[in-house]
C-alpha cells in the first residue's frame, strides 16, 4: 500500500523516512516501509497480520496507483489513495469527486479477479452512491476472452467500452471496438458475411459445448439437420458487442427452432416476448457486473424487427404474434440461392 499513518497524519511511502514507525490506515496495526534502486515505495505489513487489506501488490499495480493520483491531480481533482470505507470493508486504489460532485472510484486491476467478487464489489460501492471505474493493467492486454470482455465492459461516455491504464504512458487508454458479427471479425457485406457463417457452421472444426448442444436441440425438434439450412433470418449481419458465451448466431438460431414448434398465432406481450427470448439464451448470456443492466436489450429488438421483416412474426396491438413458421432450407444451394 502507498499509504500508511504516522505520527504526522497519513503519509505517502515516497515522501516517508527509513527507520520511522507508520501504522496501517485500516487495522491500524505497525507496517514497514519498502523502497529499493527496483522497487517501488509501500508500506507491508508485518508477518502475521492478519488485515483485509491486500499485500503483494506488483510493481505495475503500485506504479500505477500514483500515476492515478498524480494525474487525477493535474486534472483538477483532489483523489485520496487506498481511502478506506469501513461501511463496506473496502478501500478503492483511488476515490475523488468529479465535476459534478459525483463520489467516484476508480481501481486499477492487475490480478485476476472473479464475477462474483467484481459484483460484491460494485455492490457495496452502489450502496454508498459511489461509481467506480475499473481500469485494466498489462495481464489483461492479453487476448481475453469473451467471459473477461464481458466481466469488465463499462459505459463511457454512452458506449460501451473497455478500460486500461498505460503505466508506460501514464494515460488512460480505451478499446470500443469489439463489435462484430458471428465468425467475422471484420464487418462486410451482408451476403459475404452470410456466406462466411454458412461455411463455419458447415465445418466448425473445434466443437463447443454451446455449438453441441444446439446441434442435439434442433435435432430434438425438427429431427437431424444441418446448422447452415438455417433461415436467412437467423444470421447476424449487424456488428454487436459480445453477449454469448459462443457466436450470437447460435441463439437466433435456437429462437427460430423454437418458434417452428409453437402453433401458429400464439401470441406474447411485449414484455412476454422480450423475457422468453432472454430464457432462450439461457444459460449463456454473458455476466456484464459493471453494467446497471445487461445490454441485451437492443439486440433483441433488432432480431425482433427483422423476424417482423421476415414475416414470422407480427405486433399487433401490443402483442406479438407468430405468424409464420421459420423455414429450413433442404439444400446449400436453396440456401445461397436465395441469397
Amino acid at each position: 500500500m502507498l499509504v500508511a499513518e504516522s505520527v504526522r497524519g497519513l503519509l505517502l511511502a515516497a515522501g516517508a523516512e527509513s527507520g520511522g514507525d507508520y501504522w496501517c490506515p485500516v487495522c491500524h496495526g505497525p507496517v514497514q516501509l519498502r523502497r529499493g534502486k527496483h522497487k517501488i515505495a509501500h508500506f507491508a505489513h508485518l508477518p502475521g497480520a492478519n488485515c483485509c487489506v491486500s499485500e503483494g501488490e506488483t510493481r505495475e499495480h503500485l506504479t500505477g496507483k500514483r500515476q492515478l493520483w498524480t494525474w487525477l491531480r493535474a486534472a483538477g481533482y483532489q483523489p485520496q489513495l487506498e481511502a478506506y470505507l469501513p461501511a463496506i470493508n473496502q478501500r478503492p486504489d483511488l476515490l475523488f469527486r468529479d465535476g459534478h460532485g459525483q463520489l467516484t472510484a476508480v481501481e486499477f486491476q492487475c490480478s485476476p479477479l472473479t464475477v462474483t467478487r467484481l459484483r460484491e464489489r460494485n455492490a457495496g460501492y452502489q450502496r454508498l452512491g459511489i461509481v467506480p471505474y475499473w481500469l485494466l493493467g498489462q495481464p489483461y492486454r492479453h487476448r481475453l476472452s469473451r467471459e473477461k470482455q464481458a466481466q469488465f465492459t463499462q459505459y463511457v461516455a454512452g458506449r460501451l467500452t473497455l478500460l486500461y491504464w498505460n503505466t508506460d504512458s501514464a494515460q488512460v487508454e480505451t478499446q470500443s471496438n469489439l463489435c462484430r458479427c458471428s465468425f467475422a471479425r471484420k464487418s462486410g457485406e451482408s451476403k459475404a458475411v452470410i456466406r462466411r457463417q454458412v461455411n463455419q457452421l458447415l465445418y466448425r472444426r473445434v466443437p463447443t459445448p454451446v455449438y453441441t448442444h444446439l446441434l442435439q436441440f434442433v435435432a430434438s425438434q425438427l429431427g437431424p439437420q444441418p446448422l447452415a439450412y438455417c433461415p436467412l433470418v437467423c444470421h447476424d449481419t449487424m456488428p454487436s458487442w459480445p453477449l454469448f458465451m459462443d457466436e450470437l448466431i447460435y441463439w437466433r438460431i435456437k429462437v427460430v427452432t423454437m418458434l417452428a414448434t409453437f402453433p401458429l398465432f400464439v401470441a406474447w406481450s411485449i414484455d412476454g416476448w422480450y423475457q422468453w427470448l432472454v430464457r432462450v439464451g439461457n444459460p449463456s448470456w454473458l455476466a456484464f457486473p459493471c453494467l446497471p443492466r445487461p445490454p441485451w436489450e437492443p439486440i433483441i429488438a433488432k432480431y425482433s424487427q427483422e423476424l417482423q421483416a421476415a414475416g414470422i412474426i407480427k405486433v399487433i396491438n401490443g402483442q406479438v404474434i407468430l405468424f409464420k413458421h421459420p423455414h429450413w432450407y433442404k439444400s446449400l444451394p436453396e440456401k445461397l440461392a436465395a441469397l
